[in-house]
Formats: C-alpha cells, sequence, structure tokens
C-alpha cells in the first residue's frame, strides 16, 4: 500500500463516503457499522486529519476527505491497468463489464450489442444498469461503471466523451392523433393543448423539456409523472395523452404502428444529443475496450436509418 497505509482502512472510507453513511457503508461490506467507525478513526490518526463529519444520521466529507478520495480512485485506476495488462495476455476470456445507460437505449443495446458480445465471450461478467443522466455520469466518474450510454449527459471533466451522436427529442403519440395527422412540425404550444405524461424532475428528459419551455416561454403542465420511460409509452399506447423521448426509445412501438415519433420545431430538442462516455484518465480492460468499440460501432451511434419517425413537412 502506498506510504504504509492500510488497503482495508482505505476500502472502509471510500464505501462510507460513497453510501453517504457509515451504515450504508457497513451493509455494502458486509460488517457491523462499529467496525466501519473503528476502522476510519484509525486511518485518521494514521493521516493526522479529520476526514469525515456527523451530520444527522450520515456524514460530510471534509476538504482532507475529497483529497484522500482522489488517492482511493488513482489507487482503483491502477488496478484498472495492471487488469488490463493482465487481460492483454488473456485476451477476452475473462472480466468484468459495468455499462449505464438511459433507459431508452436497454433494447437497442440488448439488438445485437451486449447480448452478442456475452455470446461470444461467455467468460466476461457484463453489467448494464439504468439510470438517469446525472446518476450516469456520476457512476462513471466514481468507477462504479465502465461505460456510460447517456441522453442528455451534463458536462462533467471528471468524463471523457467518446462519441456523440444527435437524437432529436421528439413528441410520441399515436398515429391518428391530430398532431400526427398534421402537415407540419408541432410547437411546443401545439403540444400544450393536449395532456402530457412527463418524467420527473431530476432526469435528463426533464431536464431538456425544461429548458425547451422556458425557451418557447411555455408550461407543460403534466397529467401524468413517472420514473420511467416505459411508463410513459404506455401512457401514450392507452391513448391517454403525449410524452417526449428520442425516437430510438420507441422504435419497436414505431415498427409495429403502435406509436410515431413527431420531430418539432424546438431547437432545443432538435440539438438533444446522446453520448458515449467512460472516466477521465481511467485505463480500461481489454473486454471493456471490446464493449466500448461495440457500442461505438452500434446503429446507436453509426446510424441506421430511423424507422417511421415522422419529421413532418415544415
Amino acid at each position: 500500500m502506498d506510504g504504509g497505509l492500510s488497503a482495508r482502512r482505505l476500502q472502509y472510507f471510500f464505501e462510507a463516503v460513497t453510501t453517504g453513511s457509515v451504515r450504508g457503508a457497513a451493509e455494502r461490506l458486509g460488517v457491523e457499522p462499529s467496525i466501519v467507525s473503528r476502522q476510519i478513526q484509525l486511518l485518521e490518526t494514521e493521516l493526522g486529519v479529520a476526514l469525515l463529519e456527523r451530520k444527522g444520521r450520515g456524514i460530510v466529507p471534509t476538504d482532507m476527505a475529497a483529497i484522500v478520495m482522489d488517492h482511493c480512485r488513482d489507487r482503483q485506476a491502477s488496478e484498472q491497468a495492471l487488469r488490463a495488462r493482465l487481460d492483454e495476455v488473456n485476451g477476452l476470456q475473462r472480466g468484468d463489464i459495468q455499462i449505464v445507460a438511459s433507459e431508452g437505449f436497454v433494447d437497442l443495446l440488448m439488438s445485437g450489442v451486449v447480448d452478442e458480445f456475452c455470446r461470444q465471450h461467455p467468460g466476461v461478467r457484463v453489467s448494464l444498469k439504468v439510470a438517469g443522466a446525472s446518476d450516469a455520469v456520476r457512476a462513471v466518474v466514481h468507477d462504479d461503471a465502465h461505460i456510460g450510454v447517456v441522453f442528455g449527459a451534463p458536462a462533467d471533466s471528471g468524463i471523457r466523451v467518446v462519441h456523440t451522436r444527435n437524437h432529436p427529442l421528439c413528441v410520441i403519440a399515436w398515429p391518428d392523433h391530430p398532431l400526427a395527422r398534421q402537415r407540419k412540425r408541432p410547437a411546443l404550444k401545439d403540444v400544450a393543448r393536449y395532456p402530457v405524461a412527463l418524467m420527473g424532475p431530476g432526469f435528463g428528459l426533464r431536464q431538456l423539456i425544461e429548458m425547451a419551455e422556458l425557451s418557447e416561454n411555455i408550461v407543460l403542465s403534466p397529467s401524468f409523472i413517472a420514473n420511467s420511460v416505459v411508463t410513459l409509452k404506455r401512457y401514450v399506447e392507452s391513448r391517454l395523452g403525449l410524452t417526449f423521448t428520442s425516437a430510438n426509445s420507441v422504435v419497436k412501438e414505431v415498427a409495429r404502428g403502435e406509436l410515431v415519433a413527431l420531430r418539432t420545431t424546438n431547437p432545443i430538442f432538435e440539438a438533444a444529443q446522446t453520448r458515449l462516455i467512460v472516466r477521465a484518465n481511467r485505463p480500461l480492460t481489454s473486454a471493456a475496450r471490446g464493449m466500448l468499440e461495440r457500442i461505438q460501432a452500434s446503429p446507436l451511434f453509426l446510424g441506421a436509418k430511423p424507422q417511421r419517425t415522422m419529421p413532418g413537412k415544415g
């Protein structure tokens, strides 16, 4: 261990900061909270600085804690570099890959990308988790995921953007809805005349919508709120109202003739992007690099022809 520091104490400290509490760290590590507290106290004594301050039932990291967290992440990166070198010799026969993705891309990732990788490399363990834009970026920055596929990802100096592609945010409707029958792209004021379903606050999708509302001085009052794109789609399929997502999220429903994705006149919606991200300066194992290259070469980023996406004639 660098400087003779205890790897165990660093791990307990890292988990406490990551989970936001000593109890959370203890549950993740499978030990008693008193053990976590004791190890962190010993680490503080070893370093001669205070690392955590108690606040209610949680903890607040000190300024010194941020420096130690950086050291923990550098240590993890060094271990990743070692694994990468070993994997170069071992090929793609084993390893772990953690992917975090916006919900709307799961079907596409599991249709010829992640599923095919798993078939070809059965010894590699793959984890695919769904998260909102901010949580996904945070997972990559904090090394909880190797790769992120994120719609509307916020900027962060801790990530490296490998690939970017425009995926306009669309109005999702059923085929014979009045907006689907009109001969021009709908504006937000047109959408506002109908019931809409939106993602809850804090999601990247909702943040884009709020920016668009502000740009057009329009307020959309949702009749239904959910934290799942699948639930939003079901709302529209039930013909209760409209929603917003990228055309990639409704490829199957559009192909079956159940839904349509309508491009709008709003420039913020038109400029919406999906980003393929990794942590800046994090070495990737050969397994993770192989997955990254496969995602980068998929239709999600190289672009298959859109299926019945309706741009309108305006």
